[in-house]
């Protein structure tokens, strides 16, 4: 029988606990930079590892710098513990570059460390409340209604030109009197000279009007799949909002919702109110609402595929009071999806910026205390 050889073990063996390594766990690579001063005649291990843990630090917060403002002033919060616990989000580290003043005693090093972001994510979420205790006090039950729109139609208006033109004639007259005796006969003359001039002044002004769009508004699937997700995550209770519309005695109505999105970008006073005011009555505490308006398709310059963009803006209230409250406003902003065909790029738009917008959403409450 043939024997294995020691290399092809350990090959095999790194093989097999790389295929069991947890797949929904997701790294990212980010640089950090750290400059730190030393003593004595040399720089030592302590000082050089001290480098290193600020070096790591400041990747986690170059990371978290592109995510949300919310999810900053979390991690601003939770600095010094995520800081103590660094080895639990920095998977490796790569030294880049390195550099040693021995003259002014500094020494400075650049990394590349590999972040686990699932869990500094999850970590940077955990309110002081449990699902448990969410759902027992009733206070964290939500329900949302963001609409997709599509352009129907764009109404544009010509600009309105106003001219005015003033003309001011003027005139002057220059007249010479003269006088003539000879012997017995007098004489006179009178000549005179006119002289006329124009100024002629223009002026006028432009008026524009902006374009009158009517947009197509439809409930998207994946839009409720994404947010219900993120927001059940984070501990909330979610009821739809066709649930509500039923128990809210009429005062929620989707359609009137619907009709006025198609036609502008916010609710009428009326319908604002009645529909805060039915929520409350379904005995629910939040109310998520807003639009994803799609643009059109075109060619993505980088990968060739079809790109969408979807630019979401929306509001949380708390309706548990007599008048509704606004906790959170999101937006106007942009995300992108990128498919074989504008159907697929389209779904793609619709689910990130769903998904992005309800965390933004989750992590200006937990900013609040509320969970």
């Amino acid at each position: 029988m043939m024997s294995m050889k020691p290399w092809l073990i350990g090959a095999l063996a790194f093989s097999v606990a790389a295929l069991v390594v947890p797949v929904h766990a997701q790294t990212v690579s980010e640089k950090g930079m750290a400059n730190v001063e030393y003593t004595g005649w040399s720089l030592g291990a302590p000082e050089r590892q001290n480098a290193l843990r600020k070096a790591e630090a400041n990747a986690l917060e170059r990371y978290i710098a592109d995510s949300n403002a919310a999810k900053s002033r979390i991690f601003e919060a939770q600095r010094d513990r995520i800081t103590a616990h660094i080895d639990d989000y920095i998977l490796g580290t790569t030294v880049l570059t390195e550099n040693q003043d021995k003259q002014a005693k500094t020494y400075s090093v650049v990394i590349r460390a590999d972040i686990n972001s699932t869990r500094l994510m999850n970590d940077l979420g955990t309110g002081s409340a449990s699902a448990s205790d969410i759902a027992a006090s009733g206070r964290g039950t939500m329900t949302f209604l963001f609409l997709a729109r599509n352009q129907s139609s764009v109404q544009s208006f010509d600009d309105k030109v106003y001219k005015r033109t003033d003309v001011d004639n003027s005139m002057s007259r220059s007249t010479n009197e003269g006088e003539s005796v000879q012997a017995h006969d007098v004489s006179t003359t009178d000549s005179m000279q006119q002289h006329t001039s124009d100024a002629t002044t223009t002026g006028g002004s432009v008026t524009r009007k902006a374009d009158k769009v009517d947009w197509s508004v439809t409930n998207a699937g994946e839009v409720d799949t994404a947010m219900t997700g993120v927001f059940s995550d984070a501990g909330y209770d979610v009821v739809e909002a066709d649930q509500v519309e039923g128990a809210s005695g009429g005062l929620v109505n989707i359609a009137n919702i619907r009709d006025a999105y198609s036609h502008g970008n916010d609710l009428p006073s009326t319908v604002m109110y009645n529909t805060t005011q039915g929520v409350q009555r379904a005995g629910i505490g939040y109310f998520a609402l807003g639009t994803l308006d799609v643009g059109m398709p075109d060619r993505d310059p980088v990968s060739g595929n079809m790109r969408v963009f979807v630019t979401v803006t929306g509001k949380v209230f708390n309706v548990q009071g007599r008048f509704a409250r606004t906790l959170a406003s999101i937006g106007p902003v942009q995300y992108a999806g990128l498919g074989p065909d504008a159907s697929v790029a389209r779904t793609n738009a619709l689910k990130e910026a769903a998904s992005q917008a309800a965390h933004q959403m989750v992590d200006e409450l937990s900013n609040k205390g509320i969970h």
